[in-house]
């Protein structure tokens, strides 16, 4: 039967209009996934930041703490009333002493009513501290150590300054009177920036922090910037009248009495004008704003693909209502488009580049996104009901992190004949293992950047119930990410195991020996079952000997005698097998995690990134040392083996 060509137009007319409502409800579901998607992440970087800032609070308060309790200092401070003799510079100086190494540049000992009985800087010896400096002595005052955020005000040269940030503690007299208020200042640019400085996603991600004046206390990513434009660095729209508060800084603000946090999902400008979406909350207890920004264009950059794949689509469909019919030439041309290449689901896959003992690992491309993708495929012999489980379970608890120091997981299917596959994101740079194998030993100071990175990713596992236990060269990635080089990616969850919860139990006892037993602390070997967060703790601290020396903790012929000395032999200092001047607190630290009892070992990741943290404060892996390693070895992907997206084993 013919059907007139007027008809057929207006059959294509409605068939372009169904396309179009379906094409609108598709783009309505892909941004509510991707709107929570980004919130989740947000959050989770939110917290982790957070978390950050209260460890290293709280680290900086017990150092003031002990300082405070040195004997005879309380006795010392009665001795300096009118009349009883002067020690202020000899106390000034002995303080002075002990706290430069953690970074304090300023001492202050106050009397309870605000006299300043001694200071380093001399001429504030006799004065009074400011009634707001005061009132957040108040919980030292009844006992307690406190924090005192840096302040920004007008400096001498008429720009404006951030004060230092200060610790306060009680020093009490013999019969346990507090007598005074020792408080300690360290520059705003050491420590406490470098918390926010680490904490910058993707290209144009940043964490802020900010008084209740929206004032930034810490340089954010864009200062550079903010100079060049004659900005003020504070979180108010260029634009807006009388220079307002951006959205964000508003409604944390408003928060300030209660403490609080919440999402901005929709975009809004921020203090240089530009669409992000945003993250916060206000920390009553430190009168402080915590903020996670993002532009917009980035965060929602796979919905400007999918308008872009919706136009296409829909000019070409008007184009064939235009010209009535495809001939049957470009419509067989059009079916065998692409039909050589093998797919997984929505990915095209392009060519393998890696495998395991139970899959292939191949480079991949979204057929709409057009974004790489790395796609790992179980392999058919191995599709028994155990290592199915095994890699269903890897997929679904690695889909729950969120961390950037993370790999992300894309999505998780079966293929046309059943494979199961997932994909992740591509990565560009060289495994652990292959950075010490080309290039030998790692400088101290490298080694704790890499490391304490590494715990940011198992902080959030861990603070999941998310035991990794198969940390070991191979699964850390050192990345290239679009510029942000050293940049570290912890992968293959795939010996992942839930302290609690339904997935507890190990699948069988064949899956139980699974894993490096280099990297395997003593616990795993005699009790996989029983292991905890400070397996991988063990397992960090051998990479990081690894890292230091270029040899592993234990060099053996056999397994068995591998297993012998993990579980017996004390292995030895990492400073007595590198071949670089390894800090005492590094070789320390690396020396504890490798303790046999769990209970000589640090007791959590936060405590390891912590002391991480304390040594990078004074012996950091600059920007200008990452530039300048990476410009001279990195050749990029023409080279073979210089990408890398999975383990090798």
């Amino acid at each position: 039967m013919n059907i007139p060509f007027d008809r057929a137009r207006l059959a294509l007319l409605l068939l372009l209009m169904a396309l179009l409502g379906v094409g609108m409800w598709a783009y309505r579901g892909v941004g509510e996934s991707l709107r929570e998607i980004r919130a989740t992440g947000m959050q989770t970087l939110l917290n982790t930041q957070v978390g950050t800032l209260e460890q290293w609070i709280a680290e900086r308060r017990h150092e003031a703490e002990q300082l405070a309790a040195q004997p005879g200092l309380g006795a010392g401070i009665v001795r300096l009333a009118p009349g009883r003799g002067d020690g202020r510079e000899r106390m000034i100086e002995n303080i002075l002493g002990k706290a430069a190494p953690i970074g304090v540049t300023a001492v202050l000992v106050i009397d309870p009513r605000g006299g300043i009985l001694a200071a380093s800087e001399a001429q504030r010896t006799g004065r009074r501290v400011t009634p707001d400096f005061l009132a957040h002595l108040a919980p030292v005052l009844r006992g307690q150590s406190a924090f005192v955020r840096p302040y920004s005000a007008i400096g001498a040269t008429g720009t404006r300054e951030i004060g230092r940030v200060w610790v306060a503690a009680p020093i009490r007299a013999a019969d346990d009177r507090i007598v005074a208020v020792l408080a300690l200042g360290s520059p705003v640019d050491k420590g406490f920036a470098a918390l926010f400085e680490t904490a910058r996603p993707g290209s144009s991600g940043e964490a802020l922090v900010f008084d209740a004046d929206g004032w930034l206390l810490s340089p954010g990513r864009h200062a550079a910037e903010l100079g060049e434009r004659g900005l003020a660095p504070r979180l108010a729209t260029p634009a807006a009248e009388a220079n307002a508060l951006s959205l964000l800084a508003t409604r944390a603000v408003a928060m300030r009495g209660e403490g609080g946090e919440g999402l901005l999902l929709e975009p809004y400008p921020n203090y240089l004008g530009r669409d992000v979406i945003g993250a916060w909350r206000w920390l009553r207890d430190h009168d402080i704003g915590v903020a996670i920004e993002i532009e917009a264009g980035e965060a929602y950059a796979p919905l400007t693909y999918l308008q872009i794949g919706f136009a296409i689509v829909l000019l070409l469909i008007f184009a064939v209502w235009l010209a009535g019919f495809l001939s049957p030439t470009a419509l067989a041309n059009l079916l065998r488009r692409n039909g050589g290449s093998r797919q997984m689901g929505p990915y095209r896959l392009l060519r393998q580049i890696g495998e395991g003992a139970i899959s292939n690992v191949y480079l991949a491309q979204h057929r709409m996104l057009k974004r790489p993708a790395a796609v790992k495929v179980l392999k058919a012999q191995s599709t028994s009901e155990e290592w199915t489980a095994r890699f269903q379970r890897e997929v679904n608890l690695s889909s729950l992190l969120h961390h950037p120091n993370t790999i992300t997981i894309y999505d998780y299917g079966k293929g046309p004949n059943g494979e199961f596959y997932y994909a992740m994101e591509y990565l560009e740079g060289l495994s652990l293992a292959d950075l010490v194998e080309r290039y030998g030993p790692v400088p101290p100071a490298r080694t704790a950047h890499i490391l304490r990175q590494a715990c940011a990713s198992l902080w959030e596992a861990h603070s999941c119930g998310i035991v990794h236990r198969d940390i070991k060269p191979q699964n850390i990635m050192l990345c290239d990410m679009r510029g942000d080089r050293d940049f570290v990616k912890v992968l293959d969850f795939g010996l992942v195991k839930r302290i609690s919860g339904d997935q507890t139990r190990d699948l069988t006892q064949a899956m139980r020996i699974l894993g490096t037993p280099l990297y395997m602390s003593p616990e795993r070997i005699r009790n996989p079952s029983n292991a905890d967060g400070r397996a991988d703790i063990y397992a960090l601290g051998a990479v990081g000997f690894f890292l230091l020396t270029g040899k592993r903790v234990f060099e053996t012929e056999t397994e068995h005698d591998l297993t012998y000395q993990v579980l017996h032999t004390v292995p030895k200092l990492a400073s007595e097998c590198s071949p670089f001047a390894v800090p005492v607190e590094l070789d320390a630290l690396i020396g504890r995690s490798l303790e046999k009892d769990p209970a000589d070992r640090p007791q959590s990741i936060a405590e390891v990134a912590g002391a991480l943290d304390g040594l990078l404060v004074h012996m950091p892996w600059t920007r200008a040392q990452i530039d300048a390693w990476w410009k001279q070895n990195w050749v990029g992907e023409d080279e073979p083996g210089r990408r890398f997206t999975a383990p090798r084993s």
